[in-house]
């Protein structure tokens, strides 16, 4: 009796530990390999370059991205900007041109992590979305907008751009100010105008 007893043991254990080492050779070998075999979406992998537009600082990155079938992982270096220097690690999914990552930073000191969500755009050549993270000052959630371009020399051509929007925009911005300055110092004070209701 004993022995049945043992010997039921003992093969419900090589069972479940076969069970096992075969569900993770099949995760990690074969459905990997069986996706990249029928992978039809862009080839995202490699070196991107990053430009935030809408930044004030106009903050750049350098991305590298590795795929295996649709899962991306890779890593994002800051290279202009409040952030510069800092690095992050990137895991995601690819399918149907939309490119949804989740990152954080690799310095155990820091907390930053965060939401970046992609589209290919321009056959291939951009990634085009939103990042979403948490402002510090602010202490809230916020996004900002955010390409990724295959080439440095379409970052610079997008980045000089960006920055005689900015230009632009600081220009108004002052010129609204000065407007403002001037209604205020033309308009009459709260009294005058109470002095002039009582006249009538």
């Amino acid at each position: 009796m004993y022995e049945n007893l043992i010997s039921g043991l003992v093969s419900g254990l090589v069972v479940t530990v076969f069970v096992v080492v075969f569900r993770t050779f099949w995760k990690s070998i074969i459905v990997p390999w069986f996706e990249e075999r029928v992978y039809k979406d862009v080839k995202i992998e490699g070196k991107w370059f990053g430009l935030y537009p809408t930044s004030i600082d106009l903050r750049r990155d350098v991305i590298v991205l590795k795929r295996h079938g649709h899962y991306v992982s890779g890593t994002l270096t800051c290279t202009k900007g409040k952030d510069e220097g800092d690095e992050y690690s990137l895991c995601g999914s690819f399918r149907n041109l939309l490119l949804p990552l989740t990152y954080e930073s690799t310095d155990r000191e820091k907390t930053d992590r965060g939401t970046i969500t992609l589209r290919a755009i321009n056959n291939g050549e951009k990634l085009s979305g939103k990042i979403a993270y948490y402002h510090n000052s602010r202490d809230s959630i916020s996004s900002t907008n955010i390409i990724w371009f295959r080439s440095k020399d379409e970052l610079e051509e997008c980045s000089k751009e960006s920055e005689a929007e900015m230009a632009r925009l600081h220009a108004r911005e002052s010129q609204m100010n000065e407007v403002d300055a001037q209604i205020q110092d033309e308009a009459p004070g709260v009294d005058q105008i109470g002095g002039q209701l009582e006249k009538v």
